[in-house]
């Protein structure tokens, strides 16, 4: 039979061993590697966005302006799918840039599908903060070689299908 004090000091140690195993996880180098890409796109992203809030833009509002600019309308859905956003906070957002004169609902021809578009205030408006957005990305990033653009692709592509 144990005694209280050996109940202890084994329970103790338990406690400890699922910490050893997830620390020796840690190490593995694709944690590690999963780990600096995370530090580095959150590092970005954060000095992205504090620049862009300063211009009254969230990177997720800038995201779809660009997409609309670049693309033209589309649906909220489509939005939603390409920018990885739910649905419900594409409604939200949408419903601000509308608010806000930057996007109008339109039907294109030959579909009934209600569609988003820039305005002329939205695409002003874009086409204001972007050369700012790309200098202050040219600031911060590194040109990729291709095999690690590939790889990047590939990882997007492979996890976001």
């Amino acid at each position: 039979m144990l005694n209280k004090k050996s109940t202890k000091r084994n329970t103790a140690t338990d406690h400890h061993a699922p910490k050893r195993r997830f620390i020796n996880q840690l190490e593995d180098p694709q944690v590690q590697g999963w780990r600096s890409l995370l530090a580095a796109f959150l590092c970005v992203y954060s000095h992205l966005e504090r620049e862009l809030l300063t211009r009254g833009c969230s990177i997720s509002r800038f995201q779809i302006l660009l997409h609309l600019y670049f693309y033209g309308p589309q649906t909220q859905s489509e939005l939603g799918r390409k920018l990885l956003l739910t649905r419900g906070n594409m409604s939200m957002f949408i419903s601000r840039l509308r608010r806000d004169n930057l996007v109008q609902s339109v039907r294109t021809k030959g579909s009934q599908r209600e569609k988003c578009a820039l305005t002329l205030e939205g695409t002003a408006f874009f086409e204001s903060l972007f050369p700012g957005h790309i200098k202050r990305i040219k600031k911060m990033v590194p040109v990729l070689p291709p095999d690690m653009m590939n790889f990047l692709r590939t990882l997007s592509n492979a996890t976001c299908d």
